[in-house]
């Protein structure tokens, strides 16, 4: 598993489960967009917020980690 594939997975599951960048920013407390770009492989979480993040998402362990 690499980044890119993690991002389509984020992608995928958004799209699937209708989820809102705002949403999930809300839940790990940031802004919407650093949310977003973190999702996309542009900025980092804490392993806290990656948690979070990976919830939504049904991230496994490994895939966390890119985040």
């Amino acid at each position: 598993m690499n980044r890119v594939e993690v991002t389509e997975k984020i992608i995928a599951k958004k799209v699937a489960k209708d989820l809102k960048w705002a949403d999930i920013a809300k839940k790990v407390g940031l802004s919407k967009e650093w949310v977003t770009a973190a999702c996309l492989g542009q900025m980092t979480l804490t392993a806290d917020q990656a948690d979070i993040v990976g919830d939504f998402f049904d991230l496994t362990s490994e895939e966390r980690q890119w985040l």
